[in-house]
């Protein structure tokens, strides 16, 4: 395929409408690169945050002009891929009150370890189990104990976690498989040995129980004893759950933004991405924010925000 701005966009999974809108875009900062006399291979960040300002001064919002700054980005991005230049100067830059990605305060590896160790399970001297629900509380407690594993230790999403199957638990080689979607790579992540004799004793026991129990036909790794298969109210309550635990949790994506943060800390960017199954490597940028504490402090000093 031609190596135009064009093909980079399409790659991208843009839409012809907003492939044709960005071509317009950046069409408008080369031209104002002209006026400044300065070729686009030259530009940095004095031209890119010149030129954003000019937009202000035009009268357009934050928010449009975010969105110019994004389609500069992804042009210096496809002039590297060109080795037209070797380096993306509007890599850092962002625009005042357009940033919508929450930042989540991040658990440590300890705090995630004990967000898991600390949700307890049923244990046969309980003085409930002759209760008519004990049966529902335990099986449910042994459940969510296995779902919460993976999103601890592996970075899964709950969507993620509804969506698989026994067969995606591959216990003789310590893996789950995780499918793709829309949005999302697929992926096979490592299983830690306490997790495969968990999952296992939960897939061969708790999940044929919940599934007796519920009456279903599914295909289902975690089971909800509710008449349909979705799991909200399952996530819910556990969350629920959790907060009384830690008053730190807010949700389980503040719990994936950790793991991500702390693979960040010992895997290249690119293993990263893999393992989170993020479609773009800008998505794994996201979180180096978190990575490091004084990075803000880097980036207003160098990369200022606009």
């Amino acid at each position: 395929m031609e190596k135009t701005f064009k093909n980079y966009l399409l790659s991208k999974d843009y839409s012809n409408s907003t492939v044709s809108h960005y071509q317009m875009y950046i069409a408008e900062f080369l031209n104002w690169l002209d006026d400044d006399n300065t070729q686009a291979e030259e530009a940095g960040i004095k031209e890119v945050t010149g030129f954003l300002n000019y937009l202000k001064r035009k009268g357009q919002s934050n928010k449009t002009r975010g969105i110019r700054l994004n389609v500069i980005k992804h042009f210096f991005d496809w002039q590297l891929q060109c080795e037209k230049r070797n380096d993306n100067p509007a890599k850092h830059l962002q625009i005042r009150g357009t940033k919508t990605r929450p930042l989540y305060p991040i658990f440590t590896q300890k705090e995630l370890e004990i967000l898991y160790y600390d949700y307890e399970i049923a244990t046969t001297d309980d003085p409930r189990q002759n209760r008519n629900w004990w049966l529902k509380y335990e099986l449910s407690r042994k459940r969510n104990k296995a779902a919460l594993s993976l999103l601890v230790h592996q970075g899964i999403t709950t969507a993620e976690a509804d969506k698989l199957t026994p067969k995606d638990v591959k216990l003789r080689e310590g893996i789950v498989y995780i499918a793709g979607s829309r949005k999302s790579n697929e992926r096979e992540l490592e299983l830690k040995p306490h997790q495969i004799i968990e999952l296992m004793e939960y897939n061969q026991q708790t999940r044929q129980q919940l599934i007796e129990l519920s009456g279903k036909e599914t295909q289902q790794l975690f089971v909800s004893i509710g008449k349909n298969e979705q799991s909200n109210n399952n996530w819910k309550r556990l969350s629920q759950t959790l907060k009384q635990q830690n008053g730190k949790f807010i949700n389980f994506k503040q719990v994936r933004a950790s793991v991500i943060t702390h693979w960040l800390k010992t895997y290249n960017l690119r293993k990263v991405q893999y393992m989170a199954g993020h479609r773009y490597v800008s998505s794994t940028e996201n979180y180096l924010i978190n990575q490091v504490d004084d990075l803000q402090n880097d980036i207003d000093k160098f990369h200022p925000l606009i």
